[in-house]
């Protein structure tokens, strides 16, 4: 692995900036199909996502099985929902395993992208000031990956422990301590019940409550493992059945569809079973659409609110001081240590980064001119030829691993690579009425989902417009990624 190259200039077929799982997957194919890469990561290690969140209880919430490569399959995963360090020991194994380690260039932050017209290639600046070229660029940062804090008053002021989930502070001892934790989205659910163990006393203040489903995580039985092992079949119909069985969930996702009906009162039933208070039970019940804000996974939420030591405050938070955080009803709450599981910038998809594409067009400025970011499939922008999206606008899911989405765009981006080689151009670029007619049939489609309930989410921008989800099943997705359509595209 090249750690820090400095003073010198590459030239690649192929760029990705990013190396979590995006980035390795499009690393491993694309060698594969015989063209050079580099993988520019902005940190001093690979695993993006997993790499950062070390979080106390931090885990996947997708079946570890599914979770993972279909060409990379692992056998002995631990539980049926892998903890991070587990994920990223998996991430290091597969980088080893395909060799691209030397062509992965750590401490690199991309700083701005270029496409130079005449020789069809991108000129990419580092902070560094290493200078790299490539016929392809690939964006594999993903969705979330900049921290958000909660605009709050004093917050600078506030003399404690201050951390983000997404920034841990490992060694920071959480025993004996009063705690405070904003927000209860995925991070939350899993952080709260692992605070609460350790802490003198808990205060997790919600805005609003969520949808939480049983997890019914668990380690693998030595039989499991040993079938996973030397059955692949086995392993294969484990994980296969995973996944067609939350395809077949995916009309709860629908507005007043049957299926959503039944899911939400089988989830307000278990409000009503598992919270002894009918107090709390209500405070801890939605009362937006299932789906209209990400659905969350756990089995030790529901008991770790309901210990001795923990409250939980619906009064909004006002402002903070040097020791407390203040409430709308004039009441202190001493703390000493804050935590804000409150998410991510989600719709700045490449953050930091200047692209000009065509004609010096600015990425981000078509974007804000849309009213939020935008690219067909997911994948590729009119304009801007030769550039590629992983995990881009509108293929997030709500209910199935985002790594099978990732494998789609990796294999769809190569077969656009070939599309080009076999017209003999130099840039392709998908033009502006397909991507048009594309965007405005699935923001067409999303107004029949939960997504577009009047909750506020992460899902969505300022304006409404739902930038991050997808629009219907992930087979839909497959099929129309298996190649691309010749006709979309323009090829110089």
């Amino acid at each position: 692995m090249n750690p820090e190259p400095s003073d010198q200039s590459f030239c690649v077929d192929m760029l990705i900036v990013g190396a979590g799982f995006g980035g390795i997957c499009m690393g491993i194919k694309a060698k594969g199909a015989g063209l050079s890469v580099v993988i520019l990561e902005r940190a001093g290690d690979i695993g993006g996502t997993w790499r950062e969140n070390v979080y106390p209880g931090c885990a996947c919430d997708t079946r570890s099985h599914h979770y993972s490569f279909s060409f990379f399959m692992k056998s002995d995963w631990s539980r049926r929902f892998a903890g991070h360090a587990e994920i990223l020991e998996y991430l290091h194994n597969a980088v080893d395993a395909f060799e691209l380690r030397d062509d992965i260039h750590l401490n690199q932050t991309v700083r701005a992208l270029h496409f130079d017209e005449d020789s069809s290639t991108w000129s990419v600046k580092t902070a560094s000031g290493t200078a790299y070229r490539a016929r392809f660029v690939v964006s594999a940062v993903g969705q979330l990956n900049q921290p958000a804090w909660p605009d709050l008053p004093g917050l600078e002021t506030f003399s404690g422990k201050r951390m983000h989930s997404a920034t841990w502070d490992t060694s920071y001892d959480l025993k004996g301590k009063t705690v405070a934790v904003i927000g209860n989205g995925a991070s939350a659910v899993q952080l709260i019940p692992e605070v609460a163990k350790k802490a003198k006393h808990l205060t997790v203040f919600q805005r609003s409550p969520n949808w939480v489903v049983e997890r019914n995580d668990r380690a693998f039985r030595e039989i499991e493992k040993t079938l996973f092992r030397w059955i692949p079949f086995w392993a294969w119909l484990y994980r296969s059945y995973f996944y067609w069985r939350w395809e077949k969930s995916w009309p709860e996702f629908i507005t007043n569809s049957r299926p959503a009906k039944k899911k939400t009162a089988q989830l307000k039933e278990r409000v009503a079973q598992e919270v002894n208070s009918s107090e709390l039970a209500a405070t801890l019940t939605p009362k937006f659409p299932l789906g209209c804000r990400r659905i969350l996974l756990s089995d030790d939420y529901y008991p770790a609110l309901q210990r001795d030591n923990v409250a939980v405050e619906t009064t909004p938070i006002e402002r903070l001081d040097a020791n407390s955080l203040v409430t709308a009803d004039g009441i202190h709450h001493h703390v000493d240590c804050l935590v804000a599981a409150t998410g991510f910038h989600s719709h700045d998809f490449l953050p930091g980064v200047q692209v000009t594409g065509l004609g010096n067009a600015d990425l981000h400025k078509e974007w804000e001119n849309k009213g939020g970011a935008e690219a067909y499939l997911g994948i590729t922008v009119a304009g801007f030829p030769n550039f590629f999206f992983l995990y881009g606008p509108n293929t997030n899911l709500g209910h199935s691993s985002i790594i099978f989405m990732i494998e789609c765009q990796v294999h769809y981006i190569l077969k656009t690579i070939d599309l080009l080689k076999r017209k003999g151009g130099s840039a392709i670029e998908i033009t502006h009425n397909s991507m048009g007619e594309f965007n405005r049939t699935i923001q067409q489609n999303l107004k029949r989902t939960a997504w577009a309930g009047s909750c506020n989410s992460w899902y969505k921008s300022a304006q409404g417009k739902i930038i991050n989800n997808w629009s219907t099943h992930t087979v839909g997705y497959w099929l129309r990624t298996r190649r691309p359509i010749a006709g979309h595209y323009h090829v110089k």
